[in-house]
C-alpha cells in the first residue's frame, strides 16, 4: 500500500526549502569548525594560562567526532615551589575530555562537560558560565589521592583511594560600586570528601614543614620536622554552604593512631579574604603510635597547643580568611560542636597548623612588676649613760631619728597635780572624752 505524502501548498515549501538551507547550514559550519579548529593552539594557550604556578606538560590535543570535543591527553602538572626548602607536587591526568556546549554558548551560557581519567578513577562532571552566574557540579571516585595535589593541601603526601562530590552555584550581583560580580552572600552548594579505607599520611621520608608566621617558630620548624606514616581506617567529612556561610556539618573517622575533631565555621564576606573564620582543632596521638612511630607522636605533641580537659591538643581557629589567628588555647563550647557528639570522631592530626603566639596591640606596653621597697633601717640602740665625765655629770640621751628621718618631739613635762585638784583640761580641747569611747 503506497503511502500519501500530504500536499503542501507553495508556501509550505518554500518555508521548507529554507528551513532545510539553514539547517544544512549550520550543519556544515560546525562540522567545517570542528575539522579546521586548531586544537594546537588551545594546547599552547593553556600552557601559558597555568605557567605562572605549573609546569605544564600536555601529551597531545585531539579532536572528538562530535563537534565541540576535545581530548587532552597526558596532562601533568608540577607545582611551581616559592622557597628553597618546599617540594614540588605533581598531579597527572592521564586523560581529560572537554565537551563544549555550542547550544548553550548560543544561548550565551559557557558550559563545559568534562571527564577526567585519573589512575583507576574518574572526575566528571559540568562547569557552566553566564552572566547570571557560575554553576559547578563534579564527582570523583577511586581516585589515588597519591595523583593528587594532597600535598599543597596537608603539607605531606598521601596515599590511598578516595572520594568526593562538590556542587555550587554562584550567582553574581551587582555590587555598589556597579561591577558585577559572584555573590557569596548568596551562595549555595555542598562537597564531601571521603577515605573509605586504608589511606595513609606521610611517607616517612618528607619532613613536615609547618606555615607559621612568628619568628620564634619559624626557627623551630625550620628544615622541617621528621614525620613517618599515620593510618587512617576511614574518614567521611561533609560540607553545607546556603545563608552566607560555610559549615563543616559532619567529620567522622576512625584511626588507631591518633583522634582528630574539626569544628569550622566561615561567614562570607563580599570580600572573600575578610570572611570571618571560627573553629577548632583538637588532636593527639595515640599509645600505639607512641610505640611505632616516636618522632611522628613526639612531633604531634610539640604543636606548643594546650592539652584541654578531654585529653585533647587544642588549636582555636578565629580571624578573617586572610590571615586567620592560630590561638593555643582551650576551646569553648560555642566550637566544640563535637564534644557534645558521644560517637566522637577520630583520624590523624592535621599538623600543618602551629599555634601563633598573640600579638601585643600596638602601642600597649607590658607593665614591669616595681621591685619592693627596701626594708627599713634598723633603730640605733640609745647610748649607755657615760661614766667617763665627772661623777655628777649625765651624758643626755639624744632619740635617734624615725624611719622617714624625722626626729620626734620629746614630750611637754607636765607639773605635778595638787592632791585633790581636777586634772588639767587638754590643749584646745574639752575634758569629755571624745564620742564613741567609753560609750
Amino acid at each position: 500500500m503506497a503511502v500519501r505524502l500530504p500536499n503542501f501548498g507553495p508556501r509550505t515549501r518554500k518555508v521548507f526549502r529554507y528551513a532545510g538551507l539553514v539547517a544544512l547550514g549550520v550543519v556544515t559550519f560546525v562540522l567545517a569548525f570542528q575539522l579546521t579548529f586548531p586544537f594546537d593552539r588551545v594546547k599552547d594557550k593553556v600552557v601559558e594560562l597555568l605557567s605562572e604556578k605549573y609546569e605544564v606538560a600536555i601529551g597531545s590535543v585531539d579532536r572528538g567526532i562530535v563537534p565541540g570535543r576535545m581530548y587532552f591527553k597526558a596532562v601533568s602538572l608540577r607545582t611551581r615551589p616559592t622557597k628553597a626548602e618546599e617540594v614540588a607536587t605533581t598531579f597527572y591526568i592521564e586523560q581529560l575530555e572537554i565537551d563544549l556546549g555550542l547550544l548553550a554558548l548560543l544561548h550565551g551560557t559557557a558550559q563545559v562537560k568534562l571527564d577526567a581519567k585519573i589512575g583507576s578513577g574518574h572526575i566528571k562532571g559540568d562547569i557552566a558560565l553566564s552572566k547570571d552566574g557560575t554553576s559547578i557540579d563534579l564527582a570523583g571516585d577511586d581516585l589515588p589521592s597519591a595523583s593528587l595535589p594532597v600535598r599543597e593541601a596537608l603539607g605531606l603526601p598521601m596515599s590511598g583511594k578516595v572520594r568526593f562530590s562538590f556542587a555550587l552555584d554562584l550567582p553574581n550581583e551587582k555590587s555598589k560600586s556597579g561591577k558585577v560580580g559572584p555573590s557569596w552572600l548568596k551562595a549555595e552548594g555542598s562537597a564531601e570528601l571521603a577515605c573509605p579505607s586504608s589511606c595513609v599520611v606521610g611517607d616517612g621520608k618528607s619532613k613536615l614543614k609547618f606555615n607559621v608566621k612568628n619568628q620564634r617558630q619559624q626557627a623551630f620548624a625550620e628544615g622541617g620536622i621528621d614525620f613517618g606514616k599515620v593510618n587512617i581506617d576511614s574518614l567521611l567529612a561533609t560540607v553545607e554552604i546556603k545563608h552566607g556561610k560555610l559549615d563543616v556539618t559532619k567529620f567522622e573517622a576512625k584511626s588507631a593512631d591518633g583522634e582528630l575533631h574539626v569544628d569550622f565555621d566561615m561567614a562570607f564576606n563580599q570580600d572573600m579574604n575578610q570572611s570571618l573564620v571560627t573553629g577548632c582543632l583538637r588532636f593527639n596521638g595515640s599509645a600505639a603510635l607512641l610505640k611505632r612511630e616516636p618522632k611522628t607522636h613526639a612531633a604531634i605533641s610539640a604543636t606548643g597547643a594546650p592539652l584541654g580537659p578531654d585529653n585533647l591538643f587544642h588549636i582555636k581557629l578565629d580571624g578573617p580568611l586572610r590571615e586567620v589567628r592560630r590561638l593555643g588555647q582551650v576551646c569553648g563550647a560555642s566550637v566544640n560542636k563535637t564534644m557534645d557528639n558521644p560517637g566522637g570522631t577520630t583520624a590523624r592530626p592535621n599538623l600543618t597548623v602551629t599555634p601563633d603566639t598573640p600579638a601585643k596591640p600596638p602601642g600597649v606596653v607590658t607593665p614591669q612588676p616595681s621591685p619592693p621597697p627596701p626594708p627599713p633601717a634598723a633603730a640605733a640602740p640609745p647610748p649607755a649613760p657615760s661614766t667617763a665625765g665627772s661623777a655628777g655629770s649625765v651624758t643626755p640621751h639624744v632619740p635617734s631619728s624615725g624611719p622617714n628621718g624625722e626626729v620626734p618631739v620629746p614630750p611637754t613635762p607636765v607639773p605635778p597635780t595638787p592632791a585633790g585638784a581636777p586634772p588639767p583640761a587638754q590643749p584646745g580641747g574639752s575634758m569629755e572624752p571624745p564620742p564613741g569611747v567609753g560609750q
